[in-house]
């Protein structure tokens, strides 16, 4: 497939706090049969949508000019193919052009109490105490397994629970008002696999790409050797795992500025941004690696709800 000129991936977080943006530039034409590599040419925290710059995407766009950007995010692009039968969504890129209006107003303002629940108002609960899993359950009239996408398998917390480190739910929430704002664009950002293969939407002339992609999937090509207890949120066992991150970009062709590889090279920051910063970059080769055909999209065939309503993760491979 032609590469797109920009490749990045965003660690999106819950809060503006929790997401940073690792990008890199094509260095060569990006036609098919031509020789190209990549070069890791920032690692930042992503730029609030009503900033001056026009956020993210717009940034993308820009930097792309007139060639393509593609940009991974980390948080559900799609909804549970039940739940979208239920309350009568056919379309996720169509559901993402009306959210906030009537008759989905409600969506986005996350319930407080298990009586406010409804397939208009899935997302729950806005604080602690006293919620169960079981509330939303019933109030949806779903069970867990119906509240999972097929690429989540049974192991992911269902996307409408908020509460808890697995949760995804307000990060989707952010996420898909900025899809939605840039759906309005011309030409509008594209949204992997919902509007064609990725071969065909990185086929054309300009925009932006935008895909579900998790660096967890892509743990497994930086992981040492040696297994054991870790956390990404220490600076030391990150470090564990930096020659793994440098020899796949190399196998990738991937390069680095100076600067970025020597932060890589010290574990990324000390500070609370070290682990974003860490799965910002590797999920940015992830993105490289799935562009460059160097692992696979993973989209299965013959099922119609991963391109009407589901969506897919980037590079994860479907069970038969």
């Amino acid at each position: 497939m032609a590469l797109p000129t920009v490749a990045a991936h965003a660690d999106w977080g819950a809060t503006p706090r929790k997401r940073q943006v690792a990008e890199a530039r094509l260095a060569g034409s990006g036609r098919p049969g031509e020789p190209s590599t990549y070069v890791v040419t920032s690692l930042r925290p992503a730029p609030d949508a009503g900033g001056p710059e026009g956020g993210l995407l717009r940034q993308l766009a820009t930097a792309a000019a007139p060639g393509q950007a593609i940009a991974g995010f980390d948080f559900p692009i799609g909804l549970p193919r039940a739940y979208a039968a239920a309350a009568g969504i056919s379309s996720f890129p169509g559901f993402l052009d009306v959210l906030g209006s009537p008759p989905w107003q409600q969506f986005s303002v996350v319930a407080r109490h298990a009586s406010e629940i409804a397939l208009g108002r899935p997302f729950y609960p806005a604080v602690p105490g006293g919620t169960r899993r079981e509330h939303l359950y019933r109030a949806l009239g779903l069970t867990a397994a119906e509240l999972r996408r097929r690429c989540e398998g049974s192991d992911a917390e269902t996307l409408f629970w908020t509460l808890g480190g697995k949760q995804v739910g307000k990060a989707a929430l952010n996420g898909w008002r900025l899809l939605s704002a840039a759906r309005q664009w011309q030409p509008p950002v594209a949204l992997w696999p919902f509007d064609g293969p990725l071969p065909a939407l990185l086929g054309g002339s300009g925009g932006v790409v935008a895909a579900e992609a998790y660096p967890r999937e892509y743990y497994r090509y930086v992981r040492p050797a040696v297994r054991a207890r870790w956390s990404k949120r220490r600076r030391d066992d990150r470090l564990a795992w930096v020659p793994g991150l440098l020899t796949w970009a190399e196998s990738l062709g991937v390069s680095w500025d100076a600067g970025i590889r020597r932060r890589v090279e010290a574990g990324l920051s000390p500070g609370l941004d070290g682990e974003d910063e860490f799965d910002a970059v590797i999920g940015l080769l992830g993105v490289i690696a799935v562009v460059t055909g160097a692992i696979p999209s993973g989209e299965p065939d013959h099922d119609p709800a991963i391109t009407t309503t589901e969506g897919w993760i980037l590079g994860r491979v479907a069970a038969r």
